[in-house]
């Protein structure tokens, strides 16, 4: 039977404990530098030790965020902050060496339950000491590696102390742009952590318990790493009644005793059931494959944007003699099954899901926050963000890290595939000569310095994720594959071994994923382009990087810097503080509409661009979908601090115009227009035929008036590409004209609209400043999602251009992040409204608590405040 232990600083003794719970220790820490603790652990973690001068310290978390916590660094995220805070490659690995300090009482265990110590994540190697004893027989080494610890032996009645001495990587590197010096490859860590183009470096590489610590409780044989297999035979569409679905399961049974154990493991999902007898040696560990389910007529599991994700629930458990529960161990999972194969005629890999070609729209992603202060709700609300944006990929990039169980569960509720690098980079491990690295191109093509560890790593990682349906493919590095030796193993003996279930690809720029007419395959560019070159310039077959700019809204410039810095930008390393948050130029692409006059100026401006360059990056890739390309991954999504490039929203979930750019362009059903011909195109990615539909393209003027409107009937096969007529716009005089193309079904409702504001060749967009000043109104109702739905009119006779919804304190004038609207960035003509809807459901409850104004701005709108 599992129960958990509930940790406390206090010598209370505990009523009851939680059955079959994971109770996560994560408060009650204190910390301490190590040179400034003169004993060792059997003193600090025994009974006379007196704790003088110890910090409180945030675990799960590093040795940053605890200095952050009590005010000993400044915000490293403001400013040039970073630069006040000691690097450790000069001060020396011991600056950042800590101890980790907590105690806690339990009540009496009953005969036969044994008590287990697990950390799911210490950087970089740790030596752990309960009660006087020291409890690792071997130094814990290694970020990801997840460690648990039979303590049972170690106990005392009444109060027990835990003390973890936690040390860096070693070495760290050198602090520069693309892993510093490339030494930090040399640890199987987190790279970027040395500095990269899109940050600075994290001063103590993160050192720390940075992800959960708990107890639990189990009977004799400990149930360990459940694995559920799905098989989907055949093609299938989302809706309709199902051909039968069988899942495979088996788990570890671990006998943590001196003599044999026996009983019956029991795999339990709604109404079926599984199990065999087995037998466990004294302290062994044995594999059990139970017998196959079948599921009749199952909800699949569908990526975003082709169906749904529902999900389900395994129980697995082991019995002893008929009737005593040892341990149990419940496993979330969705019913689908991938595959992916390599089209010849397009020169990609395409990926599918229960048998269904899927057109990869999505991008790459880095960590939630770079001092790692991860938690659920935060993970919850960044995928959100992806969902929102109608991609159905994330890829983490693999100079980060195996993201955590949280980040998957959000992934599978919101449907998102997940490409999952591992700790290798084309810069730090040597695919290109660079005179900033420490080592030979040679000898960096060998790190880690550790196979074995990097290895088992990869297998326990596997473990702790492959249930996940959202986990698509697994890929041995980013730009560069792991040394021979290792990806050998990878391929050839983990993955079939420990998933089986899914693709591996050695590098992201593998030509086995993608291959150009010159037999090679890359990625990139990562600037600003002309949004012609998406639909004139071939890229790789399937891109796994392609970016662009990010400049966040003006408010989040304020939060990130002090005002005298908020200038224009000038030239490179003109603006210390701008180029140390990474800012890249927008070339003349905001001067087109007006040369900026002062900060809010060029960040309005910069929304206009950020929207019609990541719309056409993704129109210019729809367009050649299944002829040209496969797909597609955004470098990048996001920045884990508070970087000024290649991102759709900011560290603080504000969202940029590209986002709602980026969120039309990838509309599963949508039309657009072709930039490099003036073609209506509809791009259907859904797996449904779409018949008798109506495509309407209205030209107008600046200030809304008519000046054509075409209508005509199509229908459109499902996943596939269909071009239609030319825009006429040859007999338009002004420099500056609208176009808005629609789509409607044969109800004649609205499936689909397009936005896009054009000019005649050689003219600027400069004509926009040309439009009056208009007020907007706003009323609102509530949908059944419990979001607020406001209409939002413009009741003038000018048109209001590129209206920006933001929700913010009535009081403060702070915005209240995250919110999702279902539409920004849009342009109403004179008289008309659109309805928007308004999620407030990802607000922490302090912010839903407080008066919420709805903001109204926009080109040339007078800010109007409705309160919610």
């Amino acid at each position: 039977m599992k129960r958990l232990l509930v940790v406390l600083l206090t010598i209370l003794t505990l009523p009851a404990i939680a059955q079959h719970e994971l109770i996560k220790l994560n408060s009650g820490w204190k910390a301490k530098k190590a040179i400034d603790v003169l004993v060792d652990g059997t003193v600090v973690s025994g009974k006379d030790f007196k704790l003088y001068d110890w910090m409180e310290a945030v675990v799960p978390g590093t040795v940053l965020t605890t200095l952050l916590h009590n005010q000993k660094v400044p915000d490293p995220f403001f400013g040039m902050n970073n630069e006040l805070i000691p690097d450790i490659y000069n001060t020396g690995a011991d600056y950042y060496t800590y101890w980790f300090y907590n105690q806690f009482n339990l009540p009496d265990l009953k005969e036969g339950e044994q008590v287990w110590l697990k950390f799911r994540g210490i950087n970089y190697s740790a030596d752990m000491f309960l009660n006087g004893k020291k409890i690792n027989p071997d130094t814990h080494q290694g970020m990801f590696l997840r460690e648990k610890y039979l303590v049972t032996p170690y106990l005392e009645k009444g109060m027990n102390r835990l003390a973890v001495l936690v040390r860096p990587p070693d070495p760290v590197g050198a602090p520069n742009g693309q892993g510093g010096d490339g030494t930090i490859a040399k640890s199987v860590t987190m790279q970027f952590t040395a500095g990269w183009d899109w940050i600075c470096p994290i001063k103590d590489r993160n050192a720390g318990i940075w992800d959960e610590v708990a107890f639990e409780i189990t009977g004799p044989v400990d149930v360990l790493d459940p694995f559920v297999q799905t098989k989907v035979p055949e093609k299938r569409v989302p809706t309709g009644k199902q051909a039968a679905a069988m899942v495979v399961t088996s788990v570890d049974l671990l006998n943590s005793t001196d003599t044999k154990q026996s009983g019956k493991v029991m795999a339990r999902c709604g109404k079926l059931e599984v199990s065999k007898m087995v037998e466990i040696p004294a302290g062994e560990k044995i594999t059990v494959a139970l017998p196959e389910f079948k599921i009749e007529n199952p909800l699949l599991w569908w990526p975003n944007g082709m169906g749904e994700h529902p999900l389900f629930n395994i129980e697995f458990s082991f019995v002893l003699n008929g009737s005593t529960v040892s341990d149990k161990e419940n496993v979330s999972f969705g019913i689908r099954e991938t595959a992916s194969r390599f089209d010849e005629k397009i020169r990609a890999r395409i990926f599918s899901v229960n048998g269904q070609d899927v057109f990869i729209k999505g991008g790459n992603w880095i960590a939630s926050d770079a001092l790692l202060r991860l938690s659920a709700q935060r993970y919850e609300a960044d995928v959100k963000m992806h969902a929102e944006m109608n991609m159905n990929m994330i890829r983490v990039w693999g100079g980060s890290m195996t993201e955590r169980p949280e980040f998957y569960d959000a992934c599978d509720k919101y449907g998102l595939l997940v490409w999952q690098d591992l700790y290798i980079s084309g810069d730090c491990n040597g695919r290109w000569f660079d005179p900033q690295k420490k080592e030979t191109q040679e000898r960096r093509r060998a790190y880690p310095d550790s196979h074995s560890l990097f290895v088992n790593t990869v297998i326990d990682q596997v473990k702790m994720l492959r249930n996940h349906p959202s986990l698509y493919i697994w890929v041995g590095g980013n730009e560069f594959p792991p040394p021979a030796d290792i990806d050998k193993k990878l391929k050839n003996e983990v993955f079939p071994k420990y998933d089986g279930t899914r693709f591996y690809l050695n590098e992201s720029t593998s030509t086995d994923l993608a291959m150009n007419t010159l037999g090679g395959n890359g990625d990139g560019p990562y600037g600003i382009q002309n949004p012609l070159h998406f639909f004139t310039v071939t890229s790789f077959p399937f891109n796994p990087e392609l970016g662009s700019v990010g400049m966040p809204n003006v408010e989040t410039m304020r939060k990130i810097m002090v005002e005298k810095d908020l200038v224009l930008p000038g030239k490179r390393g003109e603006h210390p503080t701008w180029t140390y948050h990474k800012y890249i130029g927008y070339d003349n692409y905001i001067v087109q509409y007006g040369k900026p006059t002062g900060i809010d100026d060029f960040c309005k401006k910069a929304q206009l661009v950020n929207y019609e360059q990541y719309r056409a990056l993704q129109e210019g890739f729809s367009a050649g979908m299944w002829t040209t390309y496969s797909g597609m991954l955004v470098w990048k999504n996001q920045n884990p601090w508070t970087a000024l490039r290649g991102q759709f929203y900011d560290v603080f979930l504000e969202q940029n115009g590209g986002f709602y750019g980026y969120q039309h362009g990838a509309i599963p059903l949508h039309i657009q227009l072709n930039l490099n011909d003036s073609s209506v195109c509809v791009v259907n990615q859904t797996l449904f035929d779409q018949k008798d539909m109506t495509i309407s393209a209205e030209l107008f003027d600046i200030h809304g008036k008519l000046l054509s409107k075409d209508d005509y009937k199509a229908s459109f096969l499902a996943n596939k590409v269909s071009v239609l007529n030319k825009i006429k716009s040859q007999g338009i005089k002004d420099e500056v004209y609208f176009l808005r193309l629609k789509l409607l079904d044969k109800e004649n409702k609205l499936k689909d609209q397009n936005f896009y504001w054009l000019s005649q060749p050689g003219k600027s967009y400069d004509k926009l400043n040309d439009l009056k000043q208009t007020t907007l109104q706003a009323t609102f109702k509530s949908n059944s999602k419990g979001e607020k739905v406001a209409l939002i009119s413009n009741p003038g006779s000018e048109t209001a251009f590129f209206v920006r919804l933001k929700v913010a304190d009535e009081k403060s004038g702070e915005l209240a992040l995250p919110v999702f609207f279902s539409d920004n960035y849009f342009t109403l003509m004179p008289g008309e409204s659109r309805e928007i809807s308004v999620d407030l459901n990802q607000l922490p409850e302090i912010e839903k608590s407080k008066s919420l104004n709805l903001e109204m701005e926009g080109w040339n709108i007078k800010i109007n405040r409705i309160k919610i």
